[in-house]
């Protein structure tokens, strides 16, 4: 199964090149552009609250240096972004790194000319290439967990035939 891994690979190191994802943080300013008035919304209630506690007699400049730090902190936060790097490795792992990287490989489409060479190729068993057919004329499309899931099924499988052919030629 080889080959599912190799186009596999070769699939998630695309998006991974076409969508920039690279693990780094960066700020994110769609927000800004998206939300204009809801930020002017959010300076003006960020003035009114500073106006209070700068003349209140028992905050003063010690508490509103410290408002407009812990502001501008958890601002910064909220604005970056960190685009996870997808591996083949992540694929069917439910742990910490789904609720990083999300659930990927269950929403992500197999492009068809990925699908047609997992067919193509004379590595992949007959029974794996029908069912691939089968799950794209039900569904429409396969996604990378419905190959993934398929090439571990095929390598998890004993080999009944050796098997059986193994038991039938033992003679005490």
């Amino acid at each position: 199964m080889d080959v599912i891994k190799n186009v596999l690979n070769s699939e998630i190191d695309r998006i991974n090149r076409q969508e920039g994802r690279d693990g780094k943080a960066r700020i994110n300013a769609e927000f800004f552009v998206n939300h204009p008035w809801l930020c002017l919304a959010m300076l003006v209630g960020y003035i009114a609250v500073g106006i209070v506690m700068y003349v209140s007699p028992y905050m003063g400049i010690g508490w509103f240096i410290g408002f407009t730090a812990f502001l501008i902190f958890m601002s910064a936060m909220l604005l970056l972004e960190i685009k996870p790097v997808y591996r083949y490795e992540d694929i069917g792992v439910l742990d910490l790194r789904v609720c990083y990287n999300g659930e990927w490989y269950f929403s992500r489409e197999l492009p068809a000319d990925a699908v047609q060479t997992i067919l193509a190729a004379p590595g992949v068993s007959a029974q794996v290439k029908n069912r691939i057919e089968s799950i794209v004329r039900h569904k429409g499309f396969v996604d990378f967990y419905d190959v993934y899931d398929l090439a571990r099924l095929e390598r998890q499988q004993p080999d009944n035939a050796g098997t059986a052919q193994l038991a039938h030629s033992y003679r005490p």
